[in-house]
C-alpha cells in the first residue's frame, strides 16, 4: 500500500486529489496538508511513501524548499504538482531533489502513472517539459553517454533517479567519495554545468 501525503493550499485542490488516489486499491492519504512547513512536519513521522507538493503556496515555504527538507528528514519521495511549465521549474525541481513532476492540467492516468513511478524510484516528468529544460540546443547529447565507463553510467542513472551519492553508493556498494568524485567526471565528460543538468540529461535519453 503506498501511503500518501497531500499539500496544497486550495482545499478543493486537496479533495479533487485525495478523491483520485483513494479510489485505487493500492494507494491511501495519509494526511492532507495546507502548508509547506506542515509537509515537512508530517513527512517526518516517517510514514508516507510519497508527498504530492504544490510548488506555490499563499505564504511562507515554497514546494521546492519543503521538498529538498522532506528528502533530507524522512523517507519519502516526492512528486510536484504544478501549474507551471517552464524549463526554470523543472530544473530547480530537480534540484531540490525531486524525482516526479506533474502539471494540474494532466489527466487522471497520468497523475497515478506518475505517483506509481515515483514511489517505486523511478523519474516522472514530461518528455516535452525535460526536452526544454535541456535548451540551448548545444547541450549533451545522447551518443555523449559512450563516452562514460560503466561505473559512471551507474552513478548517471542514480542521478537520474533522484539519489543522494550516501544512497548511490550503498546501492553500488562503493564510498560515497568515490562517488562524488565519479560524479564530477561525468559532468565533465557530458558537458553539463552541474548535477541537476547531468540528471535532466540523463532521463531525457532514458524517456
Amino acid at each position: 500500500m503506498m501511503r500518501l501525503l497531500i499539500a496544497d493550499d486550495h482545499e478543493l485542490t486537496r479533495a479533487g486529489l485525495r478523491a483520485v488516489i483513494e479510489r485505487e486499491p493500492d494507494m491511501a492519504v495519509v494526511a492532507e496538508v495546507a502548508t509547506a512547513e506542515a509537509a515537512v512536519a508530517r513527512a517526518a513521522a516517517g510514514d508516507v511513501d510519497v508527498a504530492v507538493l504544490d510548488i506555490r503556496f499563499g505564504s511562507g515555504m515554497n514546494g521546492l524548499e519543503a521538498a529538498t527538507l522532506i528528502l533530507e528528514g524522512s523517507p519519502a519521495r516526492v512528486l510536484l504538482l504544478t501549474l507551471h511549465d517552464t524549463p526554470e521549474y523543472v530544473r530547480s525541481a530537480l534540484a531540490s531533489g525531486a524525482t516526479g513532476y506533474v502539471l494540474k492540467d494532466a489527466g487522471r492516468e497520468e497523475l497515478l502513472h506518475a505517483i506509481r513511478a515515483v514511489a517505486a524510484g523511478r523519474t516522472a516528468l514530461p518528455t516535452a517539459l525535460l526536452r526544454r529544460a535541456m535548451a540551448p540546443s548545444a547541450g549533451p547529447r545522447p551518443d555523449d553517454l559512450a563516452r562514460l565507463t560503466t561505473r559512471e553510467r551507474q552513478v548517471l542513472d542514480g542521478v537520474a533517479r533522484g539519489l543522494t551519492n550516501k544512497e548511490i553508493a550503498r546501492d553500488l556498494g562503493i564510498g560515497p567519495g568515490t562517488v562524488k568524485t565519479h560524479v564530477e567526471r561525468l559532468i565533465a565528460k557530458l558537458g553539463v554545468a552541474d548535477r541537476t543538468q547531468a540528471a535532466v540529461f540523463a532521463a531525457r535519453t532514458q524517456s
